[in-house]
């Protein structure tokens, strides 16, 4: 999944949802420094969390939403965490023909 269409599937759940981007492209350093670690998804510019006006979409009924859309949702302590379904788990040296050194 390319950044342009991460980003409009996440901009569609957001619309549906009344969503609210917290947090979205991130380096190594400054993930590491928030609770995250280098290569995760929001390294790669392909990782979002979201809050929503109105409380907590059903989860069951957000997944599949997201799921149709290529995203994964991951529901944390204080907001959902968007990600593409084809990323590998943990930290991310390589992702969508790039590879990169990981700090």
């Amino acid at each position: 999944m390319t950044i342009g269409q991460f980003a409009e599937s996440v901009a569609d759940v957001g619309q549906r949802y009344g969503g609210n981007i917290t947090s979205w492209g991130r380096t190594d350093a400054h993930s590491k420094s928030v609770g995250g670690f280098a290569g995760d998804p929001h390294t790669w510019w392909v990782g979002a969390d979201m809050i929503y006006d109105a409380g907590w979409p059903p989860m069951v009924e957000l997944s599949m939403y997201a799921k149709a859309r290529g995203l994964k949702v991951i529901r944390e302590t204080h907001h959902d965490h968007y990600q593409p379904l084809d990323i590998p788990a943990g930290a991310v040296s390589a992702y969508g023909g790039q590879t990169r050194v990981l700090a």
